[in-house]
């Protein structure tokens, strides 16, 4: 076979299989596949168009040997489906050569999948091909009486007649020859670079999992719409290899496309506005000498030229609504299914944009960490297997980086070829000094931010990053820095510069907080007092120490992983007059602190260490004091574990206070008033402060809905409330001194949990008014108290209700209640019929209380400690779901069940099994008969455990797993309990369902 290869020369093989290897060798894919009859053509105009299409560069497939009697290889189908475009030379005996017509048939067959197919009719005309006339029919006839295959003759007449029907070159002998030539050349040569695809990456690992699911927002296959979809994410995340990959994927589904690069950068200028323009304009219309005068004239040939064409329009790199405008226009010219993408950092970018176009917003995620591993090994070794000495350095790497491919990229080809020392050191540099090439291209989302916008990301980057704090406390904080954190920090979140977190606390991805870090430190970077936020440890303590400090400083943090000591000085703070944020964590201080700035909004200082702040020390503007007094503007207020604080002073000067945490405050003995007075007060938290006995006489607070007063022993008087307080929901009084509530207590008409009582205090006495409690759903009552019983009385003066104190109570928790008539009182006349949840703890009730009939909705019936009960009556019947006689299979339970009629248990710390229990046995086992009825079955079962293990199998749950086989059907029941002996019942109705086929 004669095969003439890309470079022109002459080469002879003895097969066929030897061409495809040779032109292989240089291309995995052809721009044309010739298709040709070699004994019409092959020395003359297919020869010299294979030339000219070489040597301008346009890599060609030509087999110029066929073989007859042999069927086409599978290898030069792959070829053609592998080609960008197929040239087909029709001469008087094509249709003679089955091979050519198999060639015809695949190349038909690629063009369904937009592969473009250009004819030229070789002295004849297109209707002999289209409508198989003269020797074209003669040649299928000769086929049809050939081949027994009919079918397949068939098929070469459907793609004669198809292929009849494209435009292509019809060469007369009256024609010149080069001159067509040179017309074919210079139409596939348009072709070509029409199609041609980008370089995406060296190494594009990840693209492709994410180039698929970005596909799926295009819906390519729809032509109902004009789909616009923004690529977002941080810099160096991959947004425009991303969108490189996905050009390379669909642009053979559009015969007008264009790919803008670095849209932002060239548009800073007018002229480079009118260039992108023009690429634009001559990509789509395939004219380049078209000539844009001006920005508007350019805006106005897109908006008319371009109106009704089907396009693929990608702009890289877009940061703001005039660069759309500049090359798109008014975006809703263009033909249902166009497809537009972009890449920029700014999600908003599509929310004013509509007029019917379809907008979507994919945001690129990091790489997980195989993929960031293979990427920086492909860099780093030229392969995915890294030399076994640098493994955990390679891990040091990967966490540094933190999925983002530019990082990974650039350290990979930094430390490639380095010793493993040198991998260390650069390591170490990139810790402290972040990489030139990485924090250049991620500042260019800082430089493109407002004054406003800079502010809040240095102030997140430097302090708030990793702070655990609530994003609304930052906003109230930074509103208080005279910033405008709400709409900052949405733009910050547009940009893909920060997120809020599932705890709601502001983030960034740590190159982020490293690239802000950065900017801090080069304000200054030999002396960190000059500096505008300080956060290392080591730099603080010595600009502290020092006395560095200067004006410029606004927020510090001084948090030290292991704990210091920093000796205060009386006016270490003195040149720090702009100081907004301070924190102080794990450091032990000493000595006199005579100076604190006024201007402090946030002040973090737990373990402040001397007796009172700085006497001449107003902070007016403070939101955040988690140490001791409150101010003004603040908002959030932390003493938790203060041991020094005895009182709180007078708060009135302090009305926005919206949380107020004074928990394990051991030395607290009185409140101020005023607290009773703050209207914004929404959390308050005195539990287990052990000296407290006053608090304010009265509460009039309108937006409390939290208050827990648990365990503060010393306290015996609860407050007066002298006007209805409908904003508190829960209510913690157990564990306290009171003896009597207030008839007020029954303004709390919001309530929804009440937890009442002391177990170990005296008899606490409850008004009638708490009947007004109508919202009520959880209440947990303590000790010894009294209830007033007069119903009819209780009727007609409290609340109104018919029958049931409490109508919306769901659980009622009873623990060391010694009045057994008490407890008949509460479930007869409290708890209604809609019950679900009864507890009895650790009380010397002898008989269950009388609740059959009436509490219907029982679901959980929870017994604990009652060592004296000795007698359960028959608890109320609950309808089966299945009321008919004749249990239908459908309705037949899995072999696992729990209880959730009824799960009655009896939880003691003892370690004997009653002796009310006819059936017992130390065996892990046991067995007796039923009668004909189905059975109610109380189990008990106890575990030894060892005196060693005593303590900590109090603080375990316990998880029992019981086999119940009745003839012969077995099922498996569980339940979870804190003790090691528990006992249980299993209603009748419980054993009906699972047993039915085996009893």
């Amino acid at each position: 076979m004669a095969l003439i290869t890309t470079k022109g020369a002459s080469y002879f093989s003895s097969s066929s299989s030897s061409s495809f290897a040779h032109q292989s060798k240089y291309f995995n894919q052809f721009d044309v596949f010739l298709s040709f009859r070699g004994e019409d053509t092959r020395s003359n105009f297919v020869s010299h168009l294979y030339h000219a299409l070489c040597f301008r560069g346009i890599h060609t497939f030509i087999d110029n040997n066929l073989e007859r009697g042999k069927e086409i290889s599978i290898e030069l189908f792959k070829t053609i489906e592998n080609s960008k475009m197929s040239i087909i030379v029709f001469s008087e005996d094509y249709a003679s050569s089955s091979w050519c017509l198999d060639e015809l048939t695949k190349i038909i067959e690629c063009r369904k999948n937009n592969q473009l197919v250009l004819p030229i009719f070789y002295k004849l005309d297109p209707s002999e091909v289209r409508k198989q006339q003269g020797k074209f029919g003669e040649a299928l006839t000769r086929h049809e009486e050939r081949f027994k295959d009919k079918k397949k003759v068939q098929r070469w007449r459907k793609a004669l007649c198809e292929a009849g029907k494209i435009s292509g070159w019809d060469y007369k002998n009256s024609h010149n020859e080069y001159d067509l030539i040179q017309e074919i050349v210079e139409e596939v040569s348009k072709s070509k670079l029409n199609q041609m695809e980008l370089y995406v990456a060296k190494y594009p690992v990840g693209i492709k999992s994410r180039v698929e699911d970005l596909i799926t927002y295009l819906n390519i296959e729809s032509n109902e719409d004009v789909y616009m979809v923004a690529i977002c994410g941080i810099g160096g995340v991959g947004k425009t290899t991303i969108a490189k990959a996905t050009y390379n994927k669909i642009l053979h589904h559009f015969k007008a496309k264009v790919f803008l690069e670095n849209v932002r950068e060239r548009s800073k200028t007018i002229e480079g506005i009118i260039c992108l323009q023009k690429i634009l304009l001559s990509k789509i219309l395939g004219d380049r000498n078209l000539e844009v005068c001006n920005v508007s004239s350019g805006i106005a040939m897109i908006n008319e030229r371009l109106c009704g064409k089907r396009v693929l329009i990608i702009l890289d790199d877009v940061d703001n609504l005039d660069q759309i405008e500049n090359l798109l226009g008014k975006c809703d010219q263009f033909a249902p299914g166009s497809r537009i993408i972009m890449t920029t950092r700014n999600k908003r970018l599509l929310v004013t944009l509509g007029n019917g176009i379809s907008t979507y917003i994919y945001e690129v995620k990091e790489l997980n960490e195989y993929e960031a591993i293979e990427l920086f090994n492909m860099h780093a070794f030229g392969s995915n297997e890294p030399n076994g000495d640098y493994l955990e350095l390679v891990h040091e790497v990967i966490h540094y980086a933190k999925g983002l491919p530019l990082a990974l990229i650039v350290m990979g080809a930094d430390l490639c070829g380095r010793s493993k020392l040198e991998w260390e050191n650069s390591i170490k540099k990139y810790d402290k000094i972040p990489n030139g090439d990485i924090q250049k291209i991620l500042k260019i989302s800082y430089e493109r931010l407002d004054e406003n916008e800079k502010n809040i990301f240095l102030d997140i980057a430097c302090f708030f990053k990793g702070y655990c704090m609530d994003y609304d406390k930052v906003v109230d904080i930074l509103e208080k820095c005279d910033l405008e954190p709400v709409d900052g920090i949405a733009r910050l979140i547009d940009k893909c510069l920060v997120t809020i977190n599932y705890g709601n606390k502001l983030s960034m991805h740590d190159l982020l907080q490293r690239m802000g870090r950065e900017i801090v430190r080069q304000e200054s970077p030999q002396n960190p007092g000059e500096r505008s936020r300080l956060w290392r440890c080591e730099d603080v303590l010595n600009v502290l120490t020092e006395n560095m400090g200067s004006n410029k400083v606004q927020s510090i943090m001084l948090y030290s992983r292991k704990p210091k000591k920093l000796h205060l000085k009386a006016q270490m703070f003195r040149k720090m007059k702009n100081l907004r944020l301070l924190t102080i964590r794990n450091v032990h201080c000493c000595g006199q602190l005579e100076y604190l700035p006024n201007g402090l909004r946030l002040l973090d200082w737990r373990k402040y260490p001397l007796p009172s702040l700085p006497s001449h020390f107003s902070p007016k503007n403070l939101v955040v004091l988690n140490m001791v007094f409150a101010f003004k503007s603040m908002s959030y207020v932390d003493f938790s574990r203060c041991e020094s604080i005895r009182k709180i002073p007078d708060l009135s000067m302090s009305p926005n206070i919206k949380e107020l945490k004074l928990s394990y405050c051991k030395n607290l003995v009185e409140i101020d008033d005023s607290v009773g007075r703050l209207d914004k007060l929404e959390v308050w938290n005195l539990s287990r402060c052990d000296k407290l006995e006053t608090l304010p006489s009265c509460l009039t607070m309108k937006s409390l809905r939290f208050f827990n007063l648990l365990f503060c022993k010393s306290l015996k008087k609860f407050p007066n409330v002298s006007r209805e307080m409908k904003s508190l929901e829960e209510l913690h009084l157990y564990g306290t001194g009171i003896s009597e509530l207030p008839p007020s207590f029954g303004n709390l008409t919001g309530m929804i949990e009440l937890i009442l009582g002391n177990s170990e205090a005296g008899h606490l006495h409850i008004p009638g008014s708490i009947y007004n409690l109508q919202r009520l759903q959880h209440l947990f009552l303590f000790g010894d108290f009294t209830f007033l019983k007069d119903v009819e009385l209780l009727r007609n003066s409290y609340g109104g209700f018919s029958k049931y104190a409490f109508p919306s109570l769901n659980l009622i928790s009873l623990t060391a209640v010694p009045n057994p008539s008490e407890m008949d009182f509460i479930l007869n006349y409290c708890c209604p019929p809609s019950l679900e949840c009864l507890w009895i703890h650790d009380s010397k009730i002898v008989t269950f209380p009388k609740i059959t009939g009436r509490l219907r909705s029982l679901e959980l019936v929870n017994i604990k400690l009652c060592n004296e009960l000795g007698e359960i009556p028959s608890l109320p019947q609950i309808p089966h779901p299945n009321s008919s006689s004749t249990i239908s299979p459908a309705f037949v339970p899995s072999p696992y069940y729990s209880f959730p009629e009824y799960h009655c248990m009896f939880d003691g710390y003892g370690d004997e099994i009653p002796n009310w229990f006819n059936h017992q046995s130390n065996e892990n086992s046991i067995s007796f008969l039923i009668g004909p009825e189905f059975p109610t079955i109380a189990l008990c079962f106890a575990i030894e455990i060892t005196p060693t293990e005593t303590v900590k199998a109090r603080s375990c749950n316990f998880v029992y797993y019981v086999f119940i086989s009745i003839n012969g059907g077995d099922r498996l029941f569980s339940m979870v309990q804190v003790s090691s002996c528990v006992n249980s019942t299993i209603p009748s109705s419980q054993l009906e369902v699972p047993f039915i086929n085996h009893y």
